[in-house]
């Protein structure tokens, strides 16, 4: 019986999730890139592969459908404090980058819409654990940063990097680097690896390699009341796409790099979705073995100018709300602006290649400084540094506080930011500059007194959605 009810929950959920996900997408970047829409002229415009972006083809014009920052680094610096202990909140580099995007499971854009806070990622470099302790998020983890009973700046774990080795059938402790996921409650965890690697499934011996598509089935996995993943069966992983077989649909789907030359083969899998245009099909692993196979959206080391394909007639370019998501071969190079980024030029197309991405509901409202760290032994005036923003919202307060030098506290605003980021930065906010119109602004750094030394917090309140919504909160550094 309770197998029974585990299968029913988890069909539930399925089609519950696949009835929510969003046409939309979140996606990062392999190498620094620049909007399509130039974000006002803002900080905004620049995205960083450890900063997550946003693709809105639902809601927004399909004649310039550009990426606009969802997750700065500036707002992952606050969640994550002091975690290299140098006692600054800015650390340009941290994670290195973001390898892998996955979602919570959701009902509904109100309900299951991600925020900054709820999107599972992975990171090519770990995380520091000043603040979280160990393990820490490491980039053989899928987790993100919580508050829970410990504070704030904790790790809340997707699937830790042990569970991934147990399920290959490898020492627990092997460092492994997740670059792709994607999973659903009754079908499994689905992922690509960074590296060769050799393993031992289900089906015995295996050199799985870093182009392959992995699954750990449903039957194997023990999930958590939220759909984590709590226990994995030992060797339980199993190959549904060997290397082969993706270069195969890469060729088959006929796409340019940024040159506007024909890919040939992958290289190394980057990012990986569900793909629910097609029913999910099955794959026979070895002899004697079946797994559910769904189809899937996937973008290749090799897909400069930021293509993505999908694994639907054996290869093709995924072709999305606002169009095809690259140039088909003979059309010339793969540009860019069909992924939201701006070109190299006139002939050649951007230079990254999509390192992750997921489709889901969500919204944006975002903050950054245009200087994070600013060093005023004499003080400062007001407006010394500007603090830009996106709000989707007519009118906007920002707020301020001065917070501890290890991580800042936080709140959840429940009932209210369901549609933003869910929690309220505590104790002390104290209103700073209104009323603020929406869309893209700045406002100024409060005046500093000199020989203050501390960090300034910054985040604002928009009025609609839920009542009330919340930005991404950002700190200044002040020495």
């Amino acid at each position: 019986m309770t197998t029974i009810l585990h299968r029913y929950l988890s069909f539930s959920a399925l089609a519950a999730a696949v009835a929510a996900q969003g046409p939309d997408m979140l996606v990062t970047y392999s190498l620094v890139e620049q909007t399509l829409s130039g974000s006002g002229g803002t900080v905004l415009q620049t995205l960083r592969p450890n900063e997550i972006c946003h693709l809105e083809w639902s809601n927004g014009p399909c004649a310039a459908p550009s990426a606009e920052k969802y997750a700065p680094r500036a707002c992952f610096h606050v969640m994550a404090g002091d975690e290299n202990t140098n006692s600054v909140y800015f650390a340009p580099n941290l994670f290195g980058s973001i390898d892998a995007l996955c979602a919570p499971i959701g009902t509904s854009p109100v309900a299951g819409g991600v925020n900054a806070r709820s999107v599972f990622f992975s990171p090519s470099v770990a995380m520091g654990t000043n603040i979280s302790g160990g393990p820490g998020l490491r980039p053989g983890d899928v987790g993100h940063i919580v508050r829970n009973g410990a504070g704030d700046g904790q790790v809340e774990y997707f699937m830790r990097q042990e569970q991934f080795n147990q399920a290959l059938g490898l020492p627990l402790n092997s460092p492994i680097d997740v670059d792709a996921i994607c999973f659903q409650p009754g079908l499994g965890v689905y992922f690509s690896l960074d590296q060769d690697v050799p393993a031992t499934t289900f089906c015995g011996p295996v050199l799985i390699q870093d182009g392959a598509i992995v699954c750990v089935p449903d039957w194997a996995i023990t999930w958590t009341p939220d759909f984590r993943v709590a226990t994995v069966l030992p060797n339980s992983a199993a190959v549904v796409h060997t290397e082969a077989a993706v270069d195969a649909m890469v060729v088959a789907a006929g796409v340019t790099n940024r040159f506007g030359v024909c890919l040939t083969q992958a290289i190394d899998l980057e990012g990986l979705e569900f793909d629910w245009t097609q029913p999910v099909g099955m794959t026979f692993p070895c002899p004697g073995t079946v797994i559910q196979a769904p189809h899937f959206l996937f973008t290749v080391e090799t897909g400069t100018g930021a293509s993505v394909l999908t694994t639907v007639g054996g290869g093709a370019i995924h072709n999305h709300l606002c169009g095809l998501a690259g140039t088909p071969c003979g059309a010339g190079p793969t540009f860019g602006p069909q992924m939201g980024i701006q070109p190299a030029g006139i002939n050649v197309g951007a230079p990254s290649y999509v390192n992750a991405l997921m489709s889901t509901f969500t919204e944006r409202f975002v903050t950054e400084p245009v200087t994070p760290v600013v060093t005023a032994p004499g003080g400062a005036p007001f407006g010394a540094t500007q603090i830009h923003y996106r709000s989707p919202y007519a009118w906007n307060i920002a707020f301020i506080e001065l917070v501890p030098a290890t991580v800042p506290g936080s709140l959840s605003a429940f009932p209210f930011s369901l549609l933003c980021f869910p929690d309220i930065c505590v104790p002390s906010l104290f209103p700073h500059a209104w009323p603020l119109p929406g869309q893209w602004g700045s406002f100024g750094m409060v005046a500093i007194p000199p020989a203050f030394s501390g960090k300034v917090l910054y985040q604002m309140v928009g009025f609609g959605g839920s009542g009330f919504e919340l930005s991404t909160p950002t700190v200044i550094d002040v020495n």
